[in-house]
């Protein structure tokens, strides 16, 4: 039992720094997550373990992996939901136990699968249930194995076939393999025939859609183009709350920050002798009020010089706010501001959130019992708006670009983006607000998570966020540029009329839904339980 333990910690490990930060600063540690599951399944391989021996060993890894990716969970609930440390601690030990279960979950499916079936067959299918395993499992910030590539240009390609999923598929399948060739008894080379060619056609797919993918990127460069200006004004929580609170030296300091880093990303396209930005974007509740519907005077004064830069830009402000229905309802919204509504009382276009992050916008059970709403007075209760839609922004000479907005936690939702796709967008708009969370860990996590929506749909993600990092990601889900955290900064991203081409997983994702491949594993792990189930019975 002891050199399993010591096997399921050098898997949690191995699986740990491959995922972002440590993969952020050095790509090349990506690579590990195909070995990650390796020494445990060579444990497993050699010597046969309880059922209650093999969940343990699952546990552990699923321990360590939430230990080592998940840490910054104490800071935010003591940030976000205002816990003392002791109760955050708590609340992180009971995340701990829960959140990576599918680990041990997916070695007692296996442990009993291959009673009646052999090493192979296990083998071909070994992926797609983990994978079915994970995505049906209630995780709350949806990583999975595949997120690691991130950094990994060539290998984070093949998400294109199927979504982040599919990376996982191939990586365990990998694994599984792999581990069969080293502690088979009868070892021959033939035996490391399949894991060789899972990581050459990996690499080959890779370098052949980036080098597809690339020239059309370069020919874009002789469409019109939408300048697009992003505000990164590193707003630290505590005037943020002072600001929400109507506190109005907060609130003029907060939009003064804003307005001088918008006004300085218009000073760096001048200067650069490049077109002035068409658009600028704020980040998610940068715009502390109710935008259009001014209850106070702070509130009054800070709307009314947000119109008046608007009006003097000419261009369309894009900016992350709150927003009330007529039965007072309130919604994180993001507002597109063009300079001729910025003349009127027009109410502008308006995006309601559609996906609530759990414990943090949204609690169970908080609208049959309202009083749990003051247990935690920081957090924030919203409505969900109707779900995935595209926006018009027009540039200097009359083109019009459809963006597809989400707001943070909707980010990590393939579905979100494809559905975006679908109804025309050229380029995807990411808003976010990762100030809660602390400088470690999680805004490196967040990010490389959002990343894949690129590759998956082949469009260009803008990115603003209040702390960082803001960046502009091409269809390759390469960075082109990029802030750094908790640094005040502006930037200026090009976005171009969208690629001629869809990935597999769209042309697929048109027919079946944004989530096939998910709903494909899981079909896999329902039809593996129905036969070990009629096979039990039988014996």
């Amino acid at each position: 039992m002891t050199k399993l333990i010591l096997a399921a910690i050098l898997s949690s490990a191995l699986y740990v720094f491959s995922f972002s930060p440590w993969s952020h600063f050095h790509p090349t540690l990506a690579l590990l997550q195909w070995f990650a599951f390796l020494p445990l399944l060579i444990a497993l391989n050699k010597q046969e373990y309880t059922r209650k021996q093999t969940f343990i060993a699952g546990f552990i890894v699923s321990l360590g992996i939430t230990v080592g990716g998940f840490y910054w969970i104490i800071y935010a609930t003591q940030q976000y939901g205002g816990l003392p440390f002791i109760a955050a601690l708590g609340v992180f030990a009971a995340f701990c136990i829960i959140a990576q279960l599918q680990v041990p979950i997916y070695l007692l499916i296996r442990k009993n699968a291959l009673k009646h079936f052999s090493t192979w067959k296990w083998i071909a299918a070994s992926g797609l249930i983990y994978s079915g395993i994970e995505s049906f499992y209630p995780k709350l910030f949806l990583d999975t194995a595949g997120h690691a590539f991130a950094d990994s240009i060539y290998f984070s390609q093949i998400a294109d076939i199927g979504g982040v999923f599919f990376i996982t598929t191939m990586v365990v399948t990998f694994a599984e393999s792999l581990a069969y060739a080293i502690t088979n008894k009868n070892a021959h080379k033939k035996l490391f025939i399949t894991p060789i060619m899972l990581i050459v056609l990996s690499l080959s797919y890779g370098i052949l859609r980036v080098r597809q993918i690339t020239p059309q990127l370069e020919a874009q460069k002789q469409n019109p183009a939408l300048i697009v200006g992003v505000v990164q004004a590193n707003i630290g929580d505590y005037l943020k709350i002072a600001a929400e609170k109507g506190m109005s030296n907060a609130s003029d300091q907060v939009i003064s920050e804003y307005l001088k880093y918008s006004s300085l990303a218009i000073e760096q396209s001048i200067k650069s002798n490049t077109a002035t930005p068409d658009a600028i974007v704020w980040p998610e509740t940068a715009y502390s009020s109710l935008f259009g519907n001014p209850q106070r005077y702070d509130e009054q004064r800070m709307e009314e010089r947000l119109r008046e830069f608007s009006r003097n830009f000419a261009g369309t402000m894009i900016f992350g706010g709150y927003d009330q229905d007529s039965h007072a309802y309130d919604y994180n919204a993001l507002f597109f501001l063009s300079s001729k509504d910025a003349s009127t009382t027009q109410r502008p276009p308006v995006y309601h959130k559609n996906i609530l992050l759990m414990f943090g916008e949204t609690l169970p059970f908080a609208e049959q019992f309202p009083s749990i709403k003051s247990w935690f007075p920081t957090m924030g209760f919203f409505g969900r708006g109707p779900g995935p839609e595209v926006y018009p922004v027009t540039n200097k000479n009359g083109n019009v670009f459809k963006m597809a907005p989400s707001i943070c936690y909707e980010g990590l939702f393939p579905y979100f983006s494809f559905e975006g796709s679908q109804k025309g967008a050229d380029a995807l708009l990411n808003v976010t607000n990762d100030s809660w969370f602390g400088p470690d860990g999680e805004p490196y996590l967040h990010f490389a998570l959002t990343r894949f929506r690129t590759i998956e749909t082949r469009l260009p993600m803008i990115r603003s966020t209040n702390t960082g990092f803001s960046a502009l990601i091409d269809p390759l889900g390469r960075i082109t540029t990029i802030t750094r955290l908790f640094e005040p900064s502006a930037m200026t991203a090009t976005v171009y009329p969208r690629l001629p081409l869809k990935s597999p997983y769209m042309t697929v994702a048109a027919l079946l839904g944004g989530q096939w491949f998910e709903r494909l594993s899981q079909l896999c792990v329902l039809i593996l339980g129905v036969v070990l189930y009629r096979k039990r019975r039988l014996n």
